[in-house]
């Protein structure tokens, strides 16, 4: 059977052009051009590279979609939309046909081909990089151009996927593929099919791009972007209200009224489907960050008991801290994803907030007077962490389990969260393909490095029946049927409290009136997202 060709893209509105190398030092009272000539947008982390398929990071892949198109584009909520290819059907199991757009040209002129995606997949499976894109290329098998500009696609096995997984690979030319990085960041071959081309790149600091004219989508109103980073959130904050830029990322919340208040500028919120969780440690027998009252070490490690992890979850009050830590901008969260999308299941709520009820599950596992616990966290990563973190310890310490933080930046406290070193832990995860296999299989699946199962699982969760249940899902290319079976992996989970879900990050942006944008659930800023009202 044939899948139904998918609606035309409408993600990717713009193109950009004629800019030359423009300093974009965020001075108060600086003159900028009229609006719907440059837009200008101060972002919060550096992309560290122009090249596509060197490192995948959420900086590096959103200016790369500036440049370079994919074979199929991810939308604002994250579903797969068409873009280079204009549909594409299921032969089998384990074969793709993708339908080519036609007449589409790269930037300086030369026509794409299959062969130009063909060698832009390979070279995205077989860079060296500490981030490489091959985990979502390594179910292909071959791939050749077909009759009547078709690309067609085998896999290993089968692989629902496909189409969100080459979401992510940014098509070069061809006789680009050698190239080294150097060559896209000075743009020898920054040479794309996109809405934009390079026009300077200057790690840490700035990208300056143009409006590609011949582009296949929809024309953008402005004729040049700036992209400049300020990773200081007070002189971003600063760098908006004095005019020098139309729109930022990552608004400070305390600036939010500020803002709102100004009468020339104002606030876009969406949220994103990153979801914020503690991860527990249900793997050793004794957990080296629990002791007992009076701090002693504890027999057996209590997070592998149910109640005990129940008890945890009652005890945090995630409306507070929506409301107190985050300034309103977030959404509690029950599971990976909001509940109606692909995967969650139905009967999964929001924990209430109910200590009283903590307290007899605590008793009930053996623990009426609780225990000392370490809550690990980072200081520099998500939005507010330390602060989350601090919140949920004064929580757990009211339910009798006296609870000490310990946090560190993120270049610390990755290396040995990832080793599943610590007893309970802050942790994240941006579902970036808009339905739950990608965190189940990255979360709480069983810990198998050779298999890539469970490589972000930081306390260690097993449970057969849910690795079991994924395999098959995994496999399963009617949607329906997959996403009732990632549904029932997620009623498993959530009632087993595998992890604790907190809360889904805001996307948050302050921009000058006028100025509209809409927010990604991946938290990537696109120019293409800007328009002018």
């Amino acid at each position: 059977m044939f899948d139904k060709p998918l609606q035309r893209r409408t993600v990717l509105k713009g193109a950009l052009a004629g800019l030359a190398s423009l300093s974009l030092v965020s001075l108060p009272g600086r003159l900028w051009a009229a609006p719907g000539k440059t837009l200008r947008i101060a972002l919060s982390a550096a992309p560290t590279t122009v090249d596509p398929h060197l490192q995948s990071n959420a900086p590096n892949n959103a200016l790369a979609t500036h440049i370079f198109d994919s074979l199929v584009v991810n939308d604002a909520k994250s579903q797969s939309v068409p873009g280079l290819a204009s549909s594409w059907r299921i032969v089998d199991d384990t074969h793709w046909v993708f339908q080519l757009r036609p007449d589409v040209t790269f930037s300086d002129g030369a026509p794409l081909t299959a062969d130009d995606i063909i060698a832009s997949i390979n070279r995205a499976t077989n860079l060296p990089s500490t981030a490489s894109f091959r985990t979502y290329t390594q179910t292909i098998k071959s791939m050749a151009a077909g009759e009547n500009n078709q690309l067609l696609i085998e896999t290993r096995a089968p692989d629902p996927l496909l189409p969100n997984s080459l979401s992510r690979i940014r098509i070069i030319a061809a006789k680009y593929k050698d190239a080294p990085s150097s060559d896209f960041n000075n743009g020898k071959a920054a040479i794309g099919t996109g809405p934009f081309v390079l026009v300077e790149y200057v790690p840490g600091n700035k990208v300056v791009l143009k409006r590609n004219e011949p582009y296949w989508g929809d024309a953008f109103p402005y004729e040049h972007v700036e992209l400049q980073v300020i990773s200081d959130e007070a002189a971003r904050l600063a760098a908006l209200l004095s005019g020098s830029f139309d729109l930022i990322e990552e608004m400070p919340y305390h600036g939010i009224k500020q803002v709102e208040s100004s009468g020339r500028f104002h606030i876009q919120r969406g949220i994103s489907s990153r979801v914020v969780y503690l991860a527990m440690d249900q793997q050793r027998e004794v957990t080296p960050f629990i002791k007992s009252q009076a701090g002693q070490p504890l027999e057996k490690n209590p997070l592998k008991d149910p109640r005990v992890r129940r008890a945890l979850s009652l005890a945090i009050n995630r409306a507070g801290i929506v409301k107190q830590v985050m300034d309103g901008n977030a959404q509690p969260a029950a599971q990976f994803l909001p509940n109606g999308a692909p995967g969650t299941s139905p009967d999964i709520q929001v924990d209430s907030y109910d200590p009283a009820a903590a307290k007899a599950l605590l008793a009930e596992a053996g623990y009426p007077e609780g225990f000392q616990l370490t809550l690990h966290g980072s200081n520099d990563r998500y939005i507010n962490d330390a602060k989350i973190v601090q919140a949920i310890a004064q929580m757990f310490s009211r339910i009798g389990v006296k609870t000490q933080v310990d946090v560190m930046p993120w270049s610390v406290y990755s290396g040995h969260s990832s080793k599943a070193e610590f007893s309970v832990s802050l942790a994240s995860w941006g579902v970036n393909t808009g339905e739950t296999s990608n965190p189940i299989t990255a979360t709480v699946a069983t810990y198998d490095k050779s298999k890539g199962m469970g490589s972000s699982n930081y306390g260690r969760y097993s449970n057969p029946a849910v690795d079991e249940k994924l395999l098959i899902a995994k496999a399963t290319m009617d949607d329906g049927k997959r996403n009732a079976l990632l549904a029932e992996i997620s009623h498993l989970l959530f009632t087993d409290h595998a992890i604790l879900p907190l809360h889904f990050e805001a996307v948050v942006v302050g921009a000058r009136k006028g100025v509209n944008y809409t927010p990604r659930a991946d938290q990537y800023t696109l120019a293409m997202g800007v328009s002018e009202a």
